[in-house]
């Protein structure tokens, strides 16, 4: 009985490490997204290089799968998946990196990080689910706190450029939000790793089309400075932390994967503050208190 009891605490200890070290992966993409804006490229630049560098590792991991656990995908989930991959992955990640072009990362990642926000909203307008009280009051709550976080970036941008940016990102957190809710019966029917895989390789191609059609062939014309800090996107904080999230998901549940993963702004804040130096006022910590308050009470009640 010992044993399993102290099986059981290893794996719970296990599963929220990977979902702490994914949450500060995932949360470094858009210091690192400013920090390579710095060199003159544009966000469609470095959203390309980012699915470029990630597309191999997907390939890789989906037909290992694949050979391991063969199924047959039927024609209506795989076109279920495209428009989920092209929703979820492709335009998530245009408005998000769109939006860093105009707002500190400080304030995309408190913004980006309201998604629960929006899945409530869409279970409501799509499966009819009760909205409660209390969850109209974290909702408020994190609304609160984003202001305070963009009231306090006021001295360092230009008001319609912040306001934009933060329109752009708040399109990134309701797309996302649908791709998440609409996932559910597809994951259900061909796993979580295959779906991630799937519909990542799909906004992949969607972005590289999407550059080659903006831009033209310009793959070799940047510095390597800007290859690396890509290469560091594409696996640090997009391939290794998607999938150190899924693990960590099958070992502490979804509820808890998302109330560790509140370390996620926090580390933005403090990543933000001495490799890009931006500025963490009180009004950026206060702001940043009342979003993850906000989803701490939204998950608990959903």
């Amino acid at each position: 009985m010992d044993k399993q009891v102290f099986h059981l605490t290893s794996q719970k200890q296990k599963g929220i490490f990977f979902v702490i070290i994914g949450a500060i992966c995932f949360s470094s993409k858009g210091v690192l997204a400013k920090l390579a804006y710095r060199y003159g490229v544009s966000s469609l630049d470095v959203l390309n290089l980012r699915m470029l560098f990630s597309l191999p590792f997907y390939l890789f991991i989906y037909f290992r799968e694949t050979k391991r656990k063969p199924i047959a995908i039927k024609p209506s989930i795989r076109w279920d998946i495209v428009l989920l991959g092209l929703i979820g992955y492709y335009l998530a990640a245009l408005f998000d990196f769109k939006g860093l072009e105009y707002v500190s990362a400080n304030l995309e990642r408190i913004t980006i990080f309201i998604y629960p926000t929006f899945v409530l909203l869409l279970g409501f307008i799509f499966y009819r689910r009760k909205v409660s009280l209390v969850q109209l009051i974290s909702v408020l709550i994190c609304y609160v706190g984003i202001v305070l976080a963009f009231y306090a970036d006021i001295d360092s941008m230009d008001f319609k450029k912040g306001f934009i940016g933060v329109v752009f990102v708040l399109l990134s957190a309701l797309t996302y939000a649908f791709y998440l809710v609409r996932s559910d019966n597809i994951i259900k029917n061909i796993g979580t790793l295959r779906f991630t895989c799937l519909s990542m390789m799909v906004s992949c191609i969607a972005v590289l089309i999407h550059n080659f059609l903006v831009n033209g062939f310009n793959l070799l014309s940047f510095s390597m400075n800007i290859y690396i800090i890509c290469g560091i996107i594409a696996i640090g904080a997009t391939v290794l932390p998607s999938f150190l999230m899924t693990y960590g998901i099958s070992l502490i549940g979804s509820s808890n994967m998302s109330i560790i993963a509140s370390i996620g702004p926090v580390s933005t804040m403090f990543l933000a503050y001495y490799i890009l130096g931006e500025s963490m006022t009180w009004m950026h910590i206060l702001g940043t208190i009342l979003v993850l308050l906000g989803i701490y009470i939204l998950s608990k009640r959903s």
